[in-house]
């Protein structure tokens, strides 16, 4: 049904009442809404928000589907909440060129969340990153500064050449900022285990590669991504920047909440992450900035199976899933006084939405009807009771955590993609049917047109 009427919620600022959803946008906002051909949905008073931007994630189509596809990822980002996904690049084969973004866009049709697919930075596709950027399903060029798994990083002049063409064909970059030359010093003067992943790829690199991202900013006209950021003196940089009214800071949940000093076994390469989990005192610092200087949060989803990281540190892959929960957390920070609705809503959506240039992020009449409803006064735990992690990979490191405030429902264009009660109502369309589901999860998936599913690494 193309119209529907959420009846007796409350909005953001405190008010009452119905919402009339009508071909993907909320039409209107008022009291004691009737309409003929709607279907009627009972909130009973639930908080109504903007649903999620999450547009930093890994959902390994191609090349990698034994951990997550496009499908199993958009069926975990809805379950929390996410309604808006922007896929990185770094896949098997990479997205690079208009033909493998064209293939992959066309996966996109069938998903519970609404999926943009990033472009990738090569040392020689600048002709390829103008033809991607007319294609309305990418939003952004995602450049690596510095080495991941599985990507070596752009040396400085190709990272220089990216930003002037970016800034010619007017597409948003997205950067990996981690200092090459620095990770290389570090490697050969500190141990390779996980009790060293941070000395192996310093605040340095980090500092380096931010400020040099900015000065590139501040030669050629580009909106600017900073991704990932790890600690408030990368803040502070692009607060003091000439280009800060162009620049997006953005924060994983990780970082915020999670410490290498707080690490209960060494040698547990869940945690190993690109860029690495900071020091207790640096941490600390970062979620002070939750109130001011974050201008969102992406998840940096990067799921990888328990087998693969439970190899020796070198071997073990990079990356923390966690898209399914970054919202949950963020409402979370806000039912303990730690940030105001208003501050939730820019943190998860507001911000995103105008930054890369999407109709969403509001509850406002003409807005994308992409939506949550929310119980504030709920308790839950991750990974227990009616919860179970719903990504492929299996796991999550939030398992335990008790969070206050749960989403209820959540709606994509107007549809319904997930209640709690009931789960995801839709069928798994038949090209995601095929492929073994990962220990722990039941989830289908696999690699449609793109290619087989390959268990080699994918960088977070």
């Amino acid at each position: 049904m193309s119209s529907r009427v959420l009846s007796d919620v409350r909005l953001p600022n405190g008010h009452s009442a119905d919402v009339l959803l009508r071909d993907g946008r909320i039409a209107r906002i008022g009291p004691h809404i009737e309409a003929s051909d709607a279907e009627v949905l009972a909130c009973r008073g639930r908080l109504l928000l903007p649903a999620g931007i999450d547009f930093h994630v890994h959902f390994r189509t191609p090349g990698s589907t034994n951990k997550e596809t496009l499908f199993t990822g958009a069926r975990a980002a809805v379950k929390g909440g996410i309604a808006t996904c922007g896929d990185m690049p770094n896949t098997q084969p990479p997205t690079t060129t208009l033909a493998r973004l064209q293939a992959k866009v066309a996966l996109t049709t069938d998903l519970p969340a609404d999926v943009y697919c990033h472009f990738g930075a090569e040392p020689d596709n600048l002709d390829e990153v103008g033809r991607a950027a007319r294609h309305p399903r990418c939003k952004a060029l995602k450049i690596f500064m510095g080495p991941s798994t599985g990507h070596g990083g752009l040396a400085p002049a190709a990272v220089e050449a990216h930003f002037r063409n970016a800034a010619e064909v007017g597409l948003p970059v997205i950067v990996h900022a981690e200092d090459m030359d620095l990770i290389a010093a570090a490697a050969a003067r500190h141990p390779h285990d996980l009790r060293h992943h941070g000395d192996l790829r310093p605040l340095e690199a980090e500092l380096a590669a931010v400020r040099f991202a900015l000065e590139l900013a501040r030669r050629y006209p580009v909106r600017l991504c900073i991704a990932h950021t790890t600690a408030a003196q990368s803040i502070d940089l692009a607060e003091a920047s000439a280009v800060r009214d162009r620049v997006f800071v953005e924060v994983a949940p990780h970082h915020l909440l999670l410490s290498s000093d707080a690490l209960k076994s060494p040698e547990d390469n869940r945690y190993k992450v690109n860029p690495p989990l900071r020091p207790e005192a640096i941490r600390a610092g970062l979620a002070a900035r939750l109130a001011r200087g974050i201008d969102g949060l992406g998840s940096d989803h990067a799921p990888h199976t328990l087998a693969e990281k439970r190899q020796p540190y070198d071997a073990a892959p990079s990356g923390i899933p966690g898209v399914e929960y970054q919202m949950p957390l963020a409402i979370s920070w806000w039912r303990e006084g730690r940030i105001s609705l208003e501050r939730l809503i820019e943190l998860t959506s507001g911000a995103a939405a105008r930054f890369f240039g999407l109709n969403k992020g509001r509850v406002a009449e003409g807005a994308d009807a992409d939506l949550v409803l929310v119980d504030p006064d709920a308790a839950w735990t991750v990974g227990q009771g009616h919860d179970r992690v719903a990504s492929r990979c299996g796991y999550s490191l939030y398992e335990g955590m008790t969070l206050r405030g749960r989403i209820e429902i959540t709606l994509v264009g107007g549809h319904v993609a997930w209640t709690r009660e009931g789960g995801w109502p839709d069928p798994v369309p038949a090209r995601w049917r095929d492929g073994p589901a990962s220990p722990g999860n039941g989830d289908p998936g696999a690699d449609g047109p793109l290619g087989g599913a390959s268990r080699g690494v994918c960088c977070d």
